[in-house]
Parts: C-alpha cells; sequence; structure tokens
C-alpha cells in the first residue's frame, strides 16, 4: 500500500506593509538622488557650474537690454539728423527759389523803368505807334491768354487814337485760314478794339483755338485815325511765341 502524499501550503503574510511602502520610497529616493548626484558631478568634472551659467545669463540679458537702447537711441538720432538735412534742403531751395524770384523781378523793374522813361521822354521824331510788346501764356486746353502793349513813339505832345485788330492765321482742313479776334475770344469782342493814349495802351484777353486747327502767325495791325501816324502791321511767329513767351 503506497503512502498518500502530503502537499505542504504556506500563507505569506507582509507585517507591518506601511514599512514596506515607505522603503520601496526611501529607495527610490535614493536611486534618483544618486542619478543627480552622478549627474552633477559629470557637469563638475565637465567644468560646468551653474552659478556662473547663471550669472553669464544674467550678463547677456543685461547686455542685451543696453544695445537695445543704444540701437533705439541711435535711430532716434539719425531720424533727428535726417529730418534735420531735409530741412535744410528745404530750406535751401526755398532760398535759392526767392533768390531767383527776387532776380526776375527787379530785372523786370528795369525793364520797366527803362520803357517808362523811354515813352515819357518827348522826342522831336516822326510820332509812331509801335507793338511793344506781345506776349502768349499757356492756359491748357488749347487756351491762351494774351497781353499787348501799345506805345506812342517820338513825339508824345498829342494821344494818339485808333483801331487794333488781333487775327491767326492757320492750317484746317488742309487750307490756310485766318481767324480773327471775334472767332477765337473766349469772351465777346469786337474785331477791332479802340485805342487812345498819349504814352501807352495795355490790351489783355483770352483766346481758344478750334479743335483740327493748327496756328502758324499772329498778325496784329495797328491803324491810327490821323493820317500823320502810319499803319502798322507786325506777323509773329506762333512758335517763337509760345516758345518765348513774348516778342
Amino acid at each position: 500500500m503506497k503512502p498518500t502524499p502530503v502537499h505542504n501550503q504556506y500563507l505569506i503574510s507582509v507585517q507591518r506593509p506601511h514599512l514596506w511602502i515607505l522603503s520601496v520610497v526611501v529607495a527610490l529616493i535614493l536611486v534618483a538622488a544618486c542619478i543627480f548626484a552622478a549627474y552633477e558631478y559629470g557637469r563638475f568634472i565637465g567644468g560646468f557650474d551653474q552659478a556662473e551659467t547663471d550669472t553669464e545669463i544674467a550678463l547677456l540679458q543685461n547686455s542685451i537690454v543696453a544695445l537695445t537702447a543704444e540701437k533705439e537711441k541711435l535711430l532716434r538720432e539719425r531720424a533727428v539728423l535726417t529730418r534735420g538735412q531735409d530741412i535744410d534742403r528745404d530750406a535751401s531751395s526755398q532760398v535759392k527759389k526767392t533768390l531767383a524770384e527776387a532776380q526776375a523781378k527787379m530785372l523786370e523793374m528795369k525793364e520797366e523803368l527803362t520803357f517808362y522813361r523811354n515813352i515819357v521822354q518827348p522826342r522831336k521824331s516822326k510820332r509812331t505807334v509801335v507793338v511793344k510788346k506781345m506776349a502768349l501764356t499757356d492756359m491748357g486746353e488749347n487756351t491762351y491768354n494774351y497781353k499787348l502793349i501799345l506805345i506812342q513813339d517820338g513825339r508824345n505832345d498829342v494821344a494818339v487814337r485808333g483801331d487794333v485788330e488781333l487775327s491767326i492765321e492757320g492750317e484746317q482742313d488742309g487750307k490756310v485760314v485766318r481767324l480773327d479776334l471775334p472767332t477765337l475770344s473766349t469772351k465777346k469782342v469786337s474785331k477791332r478794339q479802340k485805342f487812345g493814349f498819349k504814352y501807352f495802351q495795355n490790351f489783355d484777353g483770352g483766346i481758344r483755338i478750334p479743335d483740327g486747327f493748327k496756328p502758324l502767325s499772329l498778325f496784329v495791325r495797328v491803324l491810327p485815325k490821323s493820317s500823320r501816324v502810319p499803319r502798322v502791321e507786325e506777323v509773329l511767329a506762333w512758335d517763337d511765341l509760345i516758345a518765348g513767351g513774348e516778342q
């Protein structure tokens, strides 16, 4: 008869489990401490110093702040200098412009002074009417302002009277045609404009060139009433009037 095997069973129980958990935590902390110590030791051996690095970082940050402030200061100074240069250039240009205008005005006044001296000084020569000035100013859109000055040359002790006519000759539709002042004027005028003066007289107004008409010449006819004063007719090239402004 075979003996019956005996099965032994053991029950393992953990006494005081909180101590066991605490031991595990302490072990993990020690492992972590060892790892961190090894890491710090490695950095130390390699020449790494956290405090020194923090100091360098702080210095670099301070340098960046200082450089940024310096850059902003330089930008402001450059802006001030640029504005100053612009102001200087503008002032210089304005001075040059004013000087040129003053010189032109002085020249114009000298010419006017000579003009008035010539017309008020009586002469013993034959009395005549002279086209002293004929000027055109381009106003755009085929429109021009004109100015005509007539003077009495020679003896001017008596006023001279008569009429003056303006007309423009040009090409239109392949033909040469002449248009009188009433056709061209921007306001209602007569073909003949009366004059009566002892020294001089001005005429001015506006003209509009019709589409398809190409001006070539401007005619000025002076028709004194007195037979003792000769008639005058002058032909002025249109291109010269436009280029030079006056004749």
